[in-house]
């Protein structure tokens, strides 16, 4: 892990960063959702993030590249990643880009649901209380009192529960692995298994011309700086300001999304936005200043 440097403004920036680059990411997920499919999205999405973060782990771990301790774990995380990228594709390309990043973000509320089985740490009252408030939230998303509730927000939910599997693993992880070694790892194996799918099963490759071709080459490029980024931001700033900042990502996603392709969130999922996002927030802030479990 990296050795903890106090630099705000720097970590604040490589969270920004990190932010606007995951918006992009979003971005060029929804532009191309038509014209290209699920597997060839995780495939560049996989394959093109690799060599940068390659380059940055081998600079950095030197011959310890590919040095992990908790193997089980590691595995843990590949098989959540993997599945919590491919529902979060899914939701991207099948609902408003605000609804999407909003369902996602409350992963943190399962992390807590899930802690007392997994991390063996204790919930009070405190984060019990934001769960309940959390959950009313997401019921909330779903826009409940809407004549078309879409089945595709499952993909939504998917990825949080996926979401929050996997920051428990990377809790896990964090406590004896390199960061930059588990995101390498974990994206190398992900590209590996794409490339053999399409390799056995050719049909599933599908790019309508140029122009999408180059923007999912992006899609890659700029995962992989967000991941960079997102990694660096920890060896600045605490994780709680970390986790704080992200949150931006939500109302940002709604605001792109009706700049670039007219989305319009309900009442009610904006609403449930606002109480999943200020759930989350109360979790981090009582774990860290006010130490209540």
């Amino acid at each position: 892990m990296f050795v903890y440097e106090k630099k705000p403004l720097r970590g604040i920036v490589f969270v920004l960063a990190s932010v606007f680059l995951g918006l992009m990411a979003g971005l060029l997920i929804k532009k191309t959702a038509v014209e290209t499919n699920l597997v060839t999205t995780l495939l560049y999405r996989f394959v093109f993030s690799v060599p940068l973060l390659l380059l940055f782990a081998v600079l950095v771990r030197k011959k310890e590249v590919f040095k992990i301790s908790q193997k089980k774990t590691m595995l843990m995380r590949i098989v959540f990643g993997f599945l919590g990228m491919v529902f979060w594709i899914l939701a991207i390309r099948n609902l408003p880009l605000g609804l999407a990043a909003a369902l996602f973000q409350s992963s943190a509320i399962f992390v807590t649901m899930l802690s007392p089985i997994f991390l063996q740490e204790k919930v009070g009252i405190y984060r019990s209380a934001s769960v309940i408030l959390g959950l009313v939230g997401i019921f909330l998303l779903t826009d409940p009192f809407s004549s078309s509730i879409s089945f595709e927000i499952i993909y939504g939910f998917l990825a949080a529960i996926s979401g929050a599997f996997l920051s428990i693993s990377l809790r896990r992880l964090g406590k004896a692995d390199h960061s930059l070694s588990v995101a390498l790892i974990y994206n190398a194996s992900a590209a590996l298994v794409i490339l053999l799918f399409v390799i056995i099963n050719p049909a599933s490759y599908f790019v309508a011309n140029r122009i999408v071709l180059m923007d999912l080459i992006y899609l890659g490029l700029v995962t992989s700086f967000s991941q960079i980024f997102f990694t660096g931001a920890y060896h600045y700033v605490d994780a709680i300001i970390v986790t704080s900042l992200r949150y931006l990502q939500v109302p940002l996603a709604g605001l792109l999304a009706f700049v670039f392709f007219e989305e319009l969130m309900t009442f009610y999922e904006i609403l449930g936005a606002s109480i999943v996002i200020g759930s989350c927030l109360i979790i981090g802030w009582r774990e860290v200043y006010f130490k209540v479990n």
